[in-house]
């Protein structure tokens, strides 16, 4: 552990979707007013896509928080895994909506009881909002259909449900490729990555969140993380978190360009002997 060495009070640079961590950018600001206005004005469905390791995961916890600490406003459904089929989807909404099911109910009861589930919310003046993160990995076509089916439910005046979609690039693809369901999508953004300045800005916020705020990195290191990162957050967690643990056991002052080009060549070493790993294997099974 290199936390004391370096005075953190802890890891300033694990990849778990901590919000306490959250960088708020420009876009990212951008990308979680526009969730939050699609909930607060009821609206049918929110897109947001961005390059992995962005930061989609971290904003769909803090609108979850946000709306479930609203008691009473918000009836909030989560899905971190929709790799699953339509009606195991259907059910863990319904689940998470606090409606009662069970693995044997079939999807025309799963509907039937959701229905009654967000008219008493309506009665109740509470909005259910359903957040899929990494949306991208929905490979059927049948479970965009139901969840454009969902957005059915409705009033005369109003959506009984916000829907929120949240997934890699690939995703616009896909909810492109259904016109009926890109069509009830009001609200959408695209997050880029990190300018330099906003690299710089996220690694000192992240040491100050953690407990240290007198700069580690000089400023050529805040170059090469940049050039290595690609402006990538989750990336730049990765090198970050390995320069600082070479730093310790070199007991460095601070962490300087030579670091971090050394950890980055060896990430990206690594990357590429795990690519040509997953070629061989394909290779041998085709042969096979």
């Amino acid at each position: 552990m290199y936390t004391s060495y370096w005075g953190f009070n802890e890891k300033p640079f694990e990849n778990a979707p901590d919000p306490k961590f959250m960088y708020y950018s420009n876009q990212h600001i951008e990308a979680l007013s526009r969730l939050l206005y699609a909930v607060s004005e009821r609206k049918s469905a929110s897109i947001l896509t961005g390059e992995y390791g962005s930061g989609k995961t971290v904003i769909s916890r803090i609108v979850a928080n946000r709306l479930i600490g609203q008691e009473g406003k918000y009836n909030v459904a989560l899905i971190v895994n929709p790799a699953i089929s339509a009606i195991e989807i259907l059910r863990e909404i319904l689940y998470q909506l606090g409606g009662e099911t069970d693995k044997d109910i079939q999807k025309i009861e799963v509907l039937r009881i959701l229905n009654e589930k967000l008219y008493m919310n309506m009665n109740e003046n509470r909005h259910a909002v359903v957040i899929i993160d990494e949306a991208q990995a929905i490979n059927s076509p049948l479970v965009f259909e139901e969840i454009r089916l969902l957005l059915n439910f409705q009033t005369d005046n109003r959506f009984l449900l916000t829907l929120l979609l949240l997934g890699q690039p690939e995703l616009k693809q896909k909810v492109a490729s259904i016109p009926q369901l890109e069509q009830r999508f009001s609200v959408k953004y695209h997050l880029g990555n990190l300018s330099l300045e906003e690299v710089t800005n996220y690694i000192d916020h992240r040491c100050a969140i953690a407990g240290k705020k007198e700069k580690i990195f000089t400023g050529s290191a805040y170059n090469a993380i940049y050039e290595a990162s690609g402006g990538i957050p989750r990336k730049i967690n990765n090198i970050c978190d390995i320069s600082l643990m070479l730093g310790s056991s070199k007991k460095l002052n601070q962490i300087d360009a030579d670091i971090i080009r050394a950890v980055a060549e060896d990430l990206k070493e690594y990357k590429e002997t795990e690519i040509g790993l997953q070629d061989t294997e394909k290779y041998t099974e085709e042969q096979v």
